[in-house]
Parts: C-alpha cells; structure tokens; sequence
C-alpha cells in the first residue's frame, strides 16, 4: 500500500469511519456504571447528548498503521470538516503527500499524486463495496460521534427497527434483523431456512450492533456483520480524554475480514481544532487521468 491507488480507495473510508477526534490532553479513564434497561429511544438521546456538535473541524495529525495479507505500512492523515459541506481528508507518508479526498453531500473526488490519477463519483461505489448505504449524513455522523444506521431507508434512518439491551455491561443498539437471523439459524437443521431467506432481501443479512458506556455514553465498539458477503467490520475504541467537555477516544483499533482478505488499522490521534476554516477544496491536474469504477 506504498501507492494509494483508486482501488485502495475504500481504506480511506474505512480510516474516515474510525476517525473519533481527540485534543492532545491525557488519556483518561471512563468510571464504571451498572447499565440499566432503557429503551433504544432512550438509548438514542442519550448518544446524542454525547455526540459533538461542530461548524469548523480540523486533526491536525492522525497516526495510522494498516495491515493486510501483503503489505504492513505506516502514513498520516489531516482532516478538515465544515459542517454540511465539505470533509476533507489529505494522506501522506514521510512527509511526501499521497492522495486527497474531498467528500462532499453530493460527490466523492479522490486525488492520487504519486500514479497521477483522479476518481470522481457519488456514493454509490462507496457504498457497494462496504454493502452499506452510505451518504454523506451519515459520515457526518460518524464524525460528530453520534449514532448511525448502516441501511438509509425511512425506518432504519430514525432507528424504528432496532432494539437495545445490556451486553456484557454495556448499553446495546442492534438492529432488528439480527434477531430474525438468529432464529433463522437456529431453524437451519428442520430445513425451514430457505424458505426464511426467501422473504428477506440481501440487506437483511447486514447486522449492526453499537456498544456503548453506560457512563458516558460513548461509543466503545461497533460491529457490522454482513453474512451475505461473509464479511465483518469490527472496531474497538478506548483512551477516552475529554474534549469540550465530551469525551472521545484518543486510540481506534479497527479489523475489516473477508474470505479474501484481513485488514487492520490502529489509529492515534491528535492537534484537535475547532478554528474557522475560510475554505476547502481540492485541485485536479489538467494531466492527470480520470480513473472509472463502474
């Protein structure tokens, strides 16, 4: 992964989807709560008390180590976020820039400087790769440490289908079909499976489930199983320090498998600010070359 090629696109995602923002204060501990049953409604406006509300954003530095079944490397991401408008995200590696991405409500442009090579689309590449709807909204959830649904349909965008319980002490949001699933697979033996499988359709086969403390109510750890491409997203986050009096996690450990491949990405972060950004954008080289992906 020496050269951020357009295929290695969606490990920008994956890093953009770990990305939980952290100042350069001591990492500290989360006091432990016995959770008690609320209801996911409940559950919900607690996360969004937690989550952070912002006009202007900028990481100055987010340390990444990525691994996969060939390569182990080490670069560095900048981001700037205004709220509504625009992220953008700038990778380098020993201080040499690699690659920009600038993610817009309507558009993905993704620069490659060392292949000279630009890709343009909407979401929809994104979001085929991962098998998650994915928007624009919703990354700007994921940013503003607030709670999302991997499926962007009416039910699922307001949490109507999703249930919450306690896991192991902490506070649980799953979606609904995961339960459906479960008894799917328990009545796999009697030969009842398939006729199951027939009344759902493939993106019912995506599970979800949100960890969160029952402190703080921030987000510890997210999984998102998809059993029609047998493949999981697991991420854990941990280091929590506060910042403006909301706490983040300083440390993101992620793993993304597949029957074709591992991949994993550890994170640090920090240089947190929420200064004025005048402007972001991205410039393309008139010689460059237009990479397609569909």
């Amino acid at each position: 992964m020496t050269n951020f090629q357009v295929s290695k696109l969606p490990v920008i995602l994956l890093l953009l989807m770990a990305v939980w923002f952290s100042s350069c204060r001591t990492a500290r501990e989360i006091p432990t709560t016995t959770a008690k049953s609320i209801s996911a409604s409940k559950l919900l406006k607690k996360v969004e008390q937690n989550a952070f509300d912002y006009k202007h954003l900028t990481i100055k530095k987010i340390g990444c180590q990525f691994l996969n079944n060939h390569t182990k490397t080490n670069f560095n991401v900048r981001l700037k976020a205004l709220k509504n408008e625009k992220i953008l995200i700038s990778i380098s590696k020993l201080k040499i820039p690699v690659g920009r991405v600038l993610l817009t409500p309507d558009s993905v442009k993704y620069v490659n400087y060392i292949d000279r090579e630009y890709f343009i689309d909407d979401y929809s590449y994104l979001s085929s790769f991962l098998n998650i709807d994915l928007d624009f909204a919703t990354i700007q959830s994921i940013i503003s440490n607030n709670a999302f649904s991997y499926r962007n349909d009416s039910k699922n965008k307001d949490f109507k289908t999703f249930d919450s319980f306690i896991e192991n002490g902490m506070h649980v949001l799953q979606s609904e079909k995961t339960r459906k699933i479960f008894r799917m697979e328990e009545k796999q033996k009697t030969g009842k499976i398939e006729r199951r499988m027939k009344r759902l359709d493939d993106k019912a086969l995506i599970l979800q489930k949100m960890y969160f403390n029952p402190s703080n109510f921030a987000l510890t750890q997210l999984v998102i199983n998809d059993k029609t491409n047998n493949r999981i997203m697991n991420m854990n986050f941990d280091d929590f320090i506060k910042v403006q009096n909301k706490d983040y996690p300083g440390m993101i450990d992620m793993s993304f498998n597949s029957e074709a491949s591992e991949v994993k990405l550890k994170i640090r972060m920090s240089g947190f600010s929420t200064d004025k950004i005048n402007s972001i954008s991205i410039k393309i080289p008139e010689k460059y070359k237009q990479i397609r992906m569909n």
